[in-house]
């Protein structure tokens, strides 16, 4: 009985850990894709490469812990209670990373609008969100819809003024009301840089950006119904 409850744990914590890893693969091709869709100064696309290595080392220092804790698990002699314990304090860490859970904290709410002449697009947002996760935002939300590694950003029709972007499936169109759980301070200094991006999206087509710094924000888990978290392909290794 011991020996099953140990596997079935076991398991568990490998499956958890195959579908963060691709979850944060997809994030990461993803930023990769929009960052390549950009024009920008040497500077910010500098920035964006110490971003993406600092995120790589993340997840290089995540998956260590989890196969340290997978370990602990094998090594246990009978104690069903500290397996079980450990598996409750996993998955719930796991759903606040996946963003499954509601979560609060300190940080900022930034509001991107249209402008007199040019209006927002998707690959403007996204440039938005790329530099909020870039400021180690450890979660963010579109006008109420949480952003996860599965989230879509993309217009339905350039054509049509003001744009209409689809995010996690639902349609919606400025103000995009962004709020992002981050150390305020960083934030708001890494968005508000002399030729940041705030700076270019105000100055060169603007846009209307507003930064405030948060003591306490509430992030909404994604509101799933099976289209933006998917991972019926995915198999632990």
């Amino acid at each position: 009985m011991k020996s099953i409850s140990r596997n079935f744990s076991i398991t568990i914590i490998c499956i958890i850990l195959g579908i963060m890893l691709s979850w944060q693969y997809k994030s990461i091709q993803n930023n990769k894709k929009a960052t390549s869709a950009q024009t920008g100064t040497l500077q910010s696309l500098q920035e964006e490469l110490i971003g993406e290595k600092t995120k790589n080392e993340n997840l290089r220092t995540r998956n260590q812990e989890l196969e340290r804790r997978v370990s602990e698990y094998i090594s246990a002699e009978g104690s069903s209670k500290k397996i079980e314990e450990g598996l409750k304090e996993e998955i719930q860490r796991s759903k606040i990373l996946a963003g499954l859970a509601d979560v609060e904290g300190p940080g900022a709410e930034i509001v991107l609008n249209d402008g007199e002449i040019f209006s927002v697009t998707d690959t403007s947002l996204m440039g938005l969100i790329n530099e909020i996760k870039a400021a180690e935002a450890q979660a963010i939300s579109i006008n109420g819809e949480r952003v996860v590694a599965m989230t879509e950003i993309k217009m339905t029709n350039t054509r049509v003024i003001p744009h209409t972007i689809v995010v996690n499936g639902r349609q919606m169109q400025a103000p995009f009301i962004i709020k992002a759980i981050a150390d305020p301070d960083k934030l708001n200094n890494s968005l508000n840089m002399l030729e940041g991006i705030t700076d270019r999206y105000i100055n060169i087509y603007g846009l209307d950006v507003t930064v405030k710094k948060m003591e306490q924000i509430t992030i909404p888990k994604v509101s799933d119904d099976g289209s933006v978290l998917k991972y019926n392909l995915l198999e632990p290794l």
